[in-house]
């Protein structure tokens, strides 16, 4: 009899063995809160080269006790930005909470300097470290981007000298990719103030020229030589020239003013049609015939007395 009462026991206790099993081991895990399924591009300030995102994950405890997971991030240590999380987290029994992950760039130069959409793996890992000291682990990942930046500007470094009408100069223009990818001119124009006489010229064939970051690796600005030609009747005025250059990779036109003096030039010295550019003052000669001088009355008098006194034959007798 005791023995069937042993041999029931033990049957009705069977079913109790995985419920047993699954309270003291129960799931915990970890995931994204924020969606990074298509990639991260991350918030950039492209005037300050400042990056500032944060994104969140969440924690789930299905026990009946507490957890404490011990948080990792790694980063490719050739990247311009850190990624920081708190450490160690609580879950209370049967609770999950969201935790965020704060990410900022490095150095300015160095958030530029970093080839834009280049893929970074961040990697989060999650350690138990809770009542069960089991050291069990999960981990999750996401890709992050720097987004493009385009901001292509132009520059007169050294303004131009005054020049005088009816003559040209030479003024250098540079092209600065200030944006932290290639970029390239669709169109480039120019608006002339006060001074409708005074053409800019070299413009028209920037179209499609590409530039490469600025400051980025060495690379210089390109330089531009353009031409200021002013008609020959030119007032003396200050001439202001707004210099406009179109960018391919975000469609935004940018611009720079610069000053130029063009003197008025001398009224005897201008030769030709007055809107000619460059016009020599030199002028061409020509051969011209003029009436022969005439002669002095006391020099015909004096032919005609050597003429009377001449010698005369003498008659034989």
């Amino acid at each position: 009899m005791r023995k069937a009462l042993c041999v029931i026991a033990v049957m009705l206790l069977l079913p109790l063995v995985p419920v047993q099993a699954q309270v003291e081991a129960p799931s915990w895990e970890i995931g994204w809160e924020s969606d990074v399924d298509d990639g991260v591009i991350l918030n950039l300030d492209g005037n300050r080269w400042a990056v500032s995102h944060t994104l969140e994950i969440w924690i789930a405890n299905n026990r009946p006790f507490e957890l404490e997971v011990d948080m990792e991030l790694e980063l490719p240590s050739d990247v311009p930005v850190e990624a920081e999380i708190d450490s160690p987290v609580t879950v209370g029994a049967n609770g999950n909470v969201t935790v965020e992950i704060t990410i900022t760039g490095t150095t300015a130069d160095e958030v530029r300097a970093y080839a834009a959409a280049e893929v970074m793996l961040l990697t989060v890992t999650a350690t138990e470290a809770s009542q069960t000291n089991s050291g069990s682990t999960q981990e999750i990942e996401a890709d992050l981007e720097l987004p493009r930046v385009h901001r292509l500007e132009p520059s007169v470094p050294t303004p131009p000298n005054p020049f005088d009408a009816g003559t040209w100069i030479e003024m250098t223009m540079q092209l600065n990719n200030m944006g932290n990818t290639k970029d390239a001119v669709t169109e480039a124009e120019a608006e002339v103030r006060s001074c409708p006489q005074l053409s800019v010229l070299g413009l028209e064939s920037l179209s499609g020229t590409v530039v490469e970051p600025t400051d980025v690796g060495g690379q210089a600005p390109v330089d531009v030589v353009l031409r200021l030609e002013a008609s020959s009747s030119h007032p003396e005025r200050t001439c202001e020239i707004r210099l406009i250059v179109t960018s391919e990779g975000d469609g935004a036109s940018r611009s720079t003013t610069v000053e130029v003096d063009v003197k008025a030039a001398d009224p005897d010295e201008v030769v030709g049609d007055v809107n000619d550019v460059g016009t020599s003052d030199s002028s061409t000669s020509t051969d011209q015939s003029s009436p022969l001088p005439f002669p002095n009355p006391l020099v015909f008098l004096a032919v005609m007395l050597a003429f009377l006194r001449g010698p005369r034959r003498v008659e034989s007798p």
